[in-house]
């Protein structure tokens, strides 16, 4: 299913499980939360993975916490589920980040960037608060990950400002 560079293929080491997850698993996926919605529908995780095309030693390392879906694959296993992507990564509106707006829409970072017309580069900037304010870009973001431009616009500025006072602090 995916070739070299994909999300879904980049891994990193996590130190303190010595076990692999990938690097684009989203912030706040629950697999504790997977496995309950799974069983809620009386599915085996042979089912779940099977209907999102995914093994289902995939699907036990989400429920288990040995890994997390990249944002595609989330959105996949919540169409299956018939929830959404917040139902299994819930994050508190005010810790929410652009990259976590994105990762909820169920875009990788390659393809949000694609969709708005801009480079990963600047995406990435973005996302780190390396970028000033773009209404327009805004725009465009909240239309692309089905939220309001007010929420883009707040959740920008926030991360923007975290940039600034982390770079104060230096």
């Amino acid at each position: 299913m995916g070739g070299k560079g994909r999300d879904n293929e980049r891994r990193q080491e996590d130190p303190g499980q010595g076990v692999e997850l990938a690097r684009s698993g989203i912030h706040g996926f629950s697999g504790a939360r997977l496995r309950r919605y799974r069983q809620a529908l009386d599915m085996t995780m042979a089912d779940l993975a099977d209907a999102a095309e995914v093994s289902e030693a995939t699907v036990s390392a989400w429920e288990t916490g040995r890994a997390a879906p990249t944002p595609p694959l989330l959105k996949r296993v919540a169409d299956v589920l018939r929830i959404t992507v917040p139902d299994l990564a819930p994050i508190q509106e005010g810790r929410m980040t652009l990259s976590d707006l994105r990762a909820l829409a169920g875009l990788t970072q390659a393809e949000a960037a694609r969709a708005l017309g801009i480079s990963a580069t600047v995406l990435g900037r973005i996302e780190k608060g390396r970028k000033d304010y773009d209404k327009d870009r805004v725009a465009s973001m909240a239309k692309l990950y089905g939220v309001k431009s007010s929420v883009v616009k707040a959740v920008w500025e926030r991360d923007r400002a975290t940039r600034q006072e982390y770079i104060r602090r230096l």
